[in-house]
């Protein structure tokens, strides 16, 4: 049951999510994402097409509720979750299921459209246009051919270096951070390989990677997130993300190199 459970995933309206990982359901927003430990609850409800997860304690019932997801995932949802809440102990003492529940704020990329950088791209996209039209009309063919080659080989290089250098920043904090553990071949989906590993407080989750074998493997998880594992590379995986920067760099020098004869050209006639 646990493995069928953590496939569960709902998505809502206004940008909602739920998905249940091991004994811990993820509530995604757009400012924010929850997660409520099985512990923290005291009944998840299926009303059509949305679901209601109510905790413990407090003067005032607190209720998350999120509509728009299918009928019939709302209601296996609900059936997973409400098989892993641990049965009622009349003896033990109240339960404050609010302090149990980690909000974590999300960057302001996953927000709205005004919200973060959008202001700043959408400044820059003028910009650009302004300058596109420039080159355009006083200059020539190859100008604008090298204006936008170049444009698109910066904007994937940049990419590239972006994406290299957050890994290898990732894997550096996991290196230093991190709680490396054994986890163990589960079964496979969409293929791809699910493992499960076991955190040092005893909380399960699923680890999904590629290849071709099932002996167990180490993977390196973030106390603070313990759901997002990774395997650590060594010396080899840096070697490749050195050389995968160095190509990106490349290209995207060559593409501001492409730019800068665009826009100069414009001055020398």
């Amino acid at each position: 049951m646990p493995n069928t459970a953590a496939e569960l995933v709902l998505r809502g309206k206004r940008r909602t999510a739920l998905r249940l990982e091991g004994e811990v359901v993820v509530l995604r927003r757009p400012a924010e994402e929850l997660r409520i430990p099985v512990e923290a609850m005291a009944e998840v409800r299926a009303e059509g097409r949305s679901v209601e997860i109510e905790l413990l304690g407090g003067a005032a019932p607190v209720v998350y509720r999120v509509e728009g997801v299918s009928a019939a995932g709302a209601a296996a949802f609900a059936q997973a979750v409400d098989q892993l809440l641990p049965p009622s102990d009349g003896e033990a003492g109240p339960v404050d299921g609010l302090a149990l529940v980690d909000v974590r704020p999300l960057s302001s990329r996953n927000m709205g459209w005004l919200s973060g950088q959008r202001p700043v791209a959408v400044a820059g996209a003028l910009l650009y246009a302004g300058l596109a039209a420039v080159v355009g009309v006083a200059g020539s063919w190859g100008r604008m051919a090298a204006l936008l080659g170049g444009s698109f080989a910066l904007y994937a290089g940049g990419f590239l270096i972006y994406s290299g250098v957050r890994t290898q920043v990732e894997q550096w904090r996991l290196k230093r951070r991190g709680i490396t553990v054994m986890a163990q071949f589960s079964h496979y989906t969409n293929k791809r390989l699910v493992y499960t590993y076991t955190t040092a407080t005893g909380q399960s989750y699923t680890y999904r990677t590629t290849g071709t074998g099932t002996d167990p493997i180490e993977v390196t998880y973030d106390p603070a997130r313990p759901g997002d594992a990774r395997q650590v590379d060594g010396l080899v995986g840096m070697l490749v993300i050195a050389l995968f920067l160095a190509i990106a760099g490349f290209v995207a020098a060559l593409g501001t190199v492409l730019i800068g004869h665009a826009i100069a050209a414009l001055w020398s006639g």
